[in-house]
């Protein structure tokens, strides 16, 4: 049995795949207790059939491939991979590798004391200089929206690179609506409205993807944004915690041991208590 599943989206990578794939077949070599996958959202280039073709030559048994059709999302995409996985811990981070697999292994330690970990931008941006105007911009307002409409406290709430302990993503995502770009802050509203305990890690963005060019416009996908989270608070405003939170003791899914092939965990339904 595999101690964590990390899920790596992509659509249409055909042009870096081929790097994406020697990266995570070393790491994967190094966790054998890991189970990754690929889950391809429709990509309508050769991304899937590149990835195919690499599992069955050069690949661990560890990697596998997911071929979604038709596009719908990286929302839906995880969606579906995450209810299907038995793992304690689920991970997921950006299909170009937008982040360093090293914080991998971050994610997976704060999990012994969260339900959920994230990677933030800020927390690591006073140390990193190479991220463009536009994307810090772009960033800038989109924080400042989520929190506006959220409360949420969470100075980065976008970045592809984030942990769950299995229940709390299995209650989150089982709750999901949103589907665009918005989907990350939604993630951490449900986790808020849930009562669960969301912990943080520096994500230091790559320096091949900090200069890759953006596909967000400044004025249209703050807009959308906007309008995304209206209708987010709009269809959560009945969620409630759960009752099985008042239960003293909860320790959550705790991973004793993440490379460990022999590494167990224990199942509950309840938020993690201990920070």
């Amino acid at each position: 049995m595999f101690s964590v599943v990390v899920i790596l989206p992509v659509h249409n990578e055909s042009w870096l795949i081929g790097s994406v794939l020697g990266q995570v077949t070393d790491f994967a070599s190094s966790h054998p207790s890991w189970r990754f996958v690929f889950a391809d959202d429709g990509s309508t280039d050769d991304t899937a059939r590149k990835i195919e073709a690499h599992l069955e030559t050069a690949a661990p048994k560890n990697i596998e491939l997911q071929a979604l059709t038709p596009n719908r999302g990286k929302a839906r995409a995880l969606r579906k991979v995450i209810l299907e996985s038995n793992e304690p811990c689920v991970l997921f981070t950006d299909g170009d590798l937008a982040y360093r697999l090293e914080h991998l292994d971050m994610l997976a330690e704060r999990l012994e004391h969260a339900d959920i970990v994230i990677g933030s931008r800020h927390l690591a941006e006073e140390r990193q200089t190479n991220i463009t105007f536009l994307r810090r911009m772009t960033g800038s307002i989109f924080n400042l929206i989520v929190r506006l409409l959220t409360g949420l406290p969470h100075q980065d709430t976008q970045a592809g690179l984030k942990g769950f302990q299995r229940n709390a993503a299995r209650a989150i995502f089982r709750a999901q609506v949103v589907t665009d770009f918005a989907f990350d802050a939604e993630l951490l509203f449900l986790a808020k409205k849930l009562g669960l305990v969301v912990n943080e890690i520096p994500a230091r963005v790559s320096s091949r993807h900090s200069y890759k060019k953006s596909k967000v416009s400044l004025i249209k996908d703050p807009l959308r944004m906007f309008v995304s989270l209206i209708r987010m608070r709009l269809l959560h405003r009945k969620l409630k915690k759960r009752p099985e939170r008042d239960t003293p003791g909860y320790t959550g899914n705790k991973m004793k041991d993440a490379k460990s092939s022999g590494a167990q965990a224990q199942e509950t339904v309840q938020p993690n208590q201990n920070k």
